[in-house]
């Protein structure tokens, strides 16, 4: 179970408090937007948290070298109600060992096993896993 506090401050800003740690998201407005994350983006980082680490620890990847774990998350918006209709998680991965290869579309079933991928149901998401292995990696 996780718990979060969120305190809106002057309208200003909001303070998260989970496990006694504290971040401050700025709801100011400026020319390009806000000043902080938008709830969309926040959304998005949730989910790319959990999609890389849920991807990194499974069973196909233990002992094997990660080079480099990066995810570029796209939202889709809706209107009336204003709500994310789809979003695109694309993954870059490059490991050590050249046999990663041939369990890629395994991984990247796997990428969406996570609890906020399964939370959102009502959301189209659709993740694409880009593999490399390092030059000189085991074969």
């Amino acid at each position: 179970m996780a718990t979060v506090h969120a305190d809106y401050q002057d309208r200003k800003r909001i303070v998260f408090t989970a496990r006694e740690r504290e971040q401050v998201n700025v709801r100011e407005m400026v020319e390009d937007g806000p000043v902080g994350y938008s709830s969309t983006e926040l959304l998005l980082i949730a989910l790319g948290n959990c999609t890389l680490g849920a991807l990194l620890n499974q069973e196909l990847l233990q002992g094997v070298e990660v080079l480099r774990a990066e995810a570029t998350l796209d939202s889709e918006m809706a209107r009336n109600p204003s709500r994310v209709t789809k979003i695109e998680v694309a993954i870059d991965l490059e490991v050590g060992d050249a046999s990663v290869l041939e369990r890629q579309a395994e991984l990247e079933a796997l990428a969406c096993e996570c609890p906020i991928c399964n939370t959102l149901s009502g959301v189209e998401i659709v993740s694409r896993l880009n593999l490399s292995v390092a030059e000189g990696a085991a074969v």
